[in-house]
């Protein structure tokens, strides 16, 4: 047999195990044993009715995983994505001869930074930085599992999934009066932190938690959701984005506090890192069948104040826990204006239009905790 031939047979062999290499996890009796050292060749694809949107157990299909053994990895970012009901991986793992721990994260692995050498570490952990866009937004959950061996649950390796994030709504309800009308177009939330560590724990399995960046090395940013049709407020509270979430790393923020007696404008809340809402939105005055605009206009005819204008808002200063969701209340009394002032007594539109209106009143948000674990997933 010539050693042409032979190289030929190794190639075909390399390529046909590539190709049998896209299914679950094979047992073996070699020691962490490696038929193909490729990078993952799948990349999830999302698509939009997954984004801003919390997974579950009926809509979760990528995950990424990492397997050590003796705290080095054998299994390095292998990708899991589903078709059908069907769980097929980018490559063939095998077993190591003695118990593993294996990390689990979706999507992937692929949408947080410095992967490769993070997961290294000890205790394990990963870098994640939140896109800006909410319609961009992901979100994420994990799974752990420490010394298993291949003689457990019949060589099957079970995930259970549990968020890693946090999940904010919006209800807002007119508080001004029936004589007014108040439609939000946008809502913007203001100075939250973007970045951070989300690391397992190191001794128990399915836990972990984040380290948020601080200093210079934290990215603050302004999470925007523009609304598919403009929503008309009334004396009753309304959801604003549901079914879709702002998808925040957990945190703790401090509000902006602002008022008619001692106004804080927007500048230094800015410079503070302090949190607020704000709504791009239209009030009008309805008197004798005539509209009257003090925020907004009927279009964008007028340079100086368009359709849709800012207020805004401060929002409870609460901590934004993990594997939790937050529902913020936009109880619109007219907002302030960028100097901090209350808006409607502060505004030069509408001649006769005379306005005063309550302050913001410090208040509680609803948690809603997001207990079930989602889908246990077996290979």
């Amino acid at each position: 047999m010539s050693k042409k031939f032979l190289y030929i047979l190794s190639i075909l062999l390399l390529l046909n195990g590539i190709i049998s290499g896209c299914n679950n996890i094979i047992d073996d009796d070699s020691e962490g044993y490696y038929p193909i050292e490729v990078e993952a060749v799948i990349d999830p694809q999302f698509t939009s009715s997954s984004r801003g949107v919390k997974l579950s157990a009926t809509n979760l299909s990528s995950f990424g995983v990492w397997g050590f053994f003796n705290n080095v990895a054998r299994v390095r970012d292998v990708s899991f994505t589903k078709t059908g009901s069907t769980w097929r991986g980018s490559r063939t793992i095998t077993w190591a001869t003695g118990a593993m721990n294996f990390y689990a994260f979706s999507p992937s692995f692929s949408i947080c930074l410095n992967t490769n050498s993070t997961m290294l570490q000890n205790p394990k952990y990963v870098v994640y930085e939140s896109p800006v866009d909410v319609d961009s937004q992901v979100d994420l959950m994990y799974s752990s599992i420490y010394g298993i061996k291949k003689t457990d649950n019949n060589g099957k390796i079970k995930y259970s999934f549990r968020p890693a994030m946090h999940y904010i709504g919006y209800t807002g309800k007119n508080a001004i009066g029936t004589e007014y009308k108040v439609f939000i177009k946008e809502i913007i939330l203001h100075n939250i932190v973007s970045n951070g560590n989300f690391v397992y724990n190191a001794t128990t399995a399915n836990l972990g938690s984040w380290t948020i960046a601080s200093g210079t090395n934290a990215k603050y940013i302004n999470m925007r959701k523009v609304l598919t049709t403009p929503i008309e407020l009334t004396a009753t509270n309304k959801q604003l984005i549901s079914p879709e979430y702002f998808i925040i790393i957990p945190q703790s923020c401090t509000m902006w506090r602002t008022s008619k007696t001692n106004p804080i404008p927007i500048t230094t809340a800015d410079a503070n890192h302090n949190y607020y809402i704000e709504t791009v939105a239209q009030i009008i005055k309805v008197e004798n069948g005539v509209d009257t605009y003090l925020l907004g206009n009927p279009d964008n005819s007028d340079p100086e104040h368009p359709q849709y204008e800012s207020v805004y808002f401060p929002a409870a200063a609460k901590t934004f826990r993990i594997n939790a969701g937050s529902t913020l209340p936009i109880n619109f009394n007219g907002g302030y204006n960028e100097e901090g002032l209350p808006y409607l007594e502060n505004n030069d539109r509408g001649d006769g239009v005379d306005i005063e209106v309550s302050e913001w009143m410090d208040f509680d948000f609803e948690i809603e905790e997001w207990t079930p674990i989602y889908e246990d997933l077996i290979f």
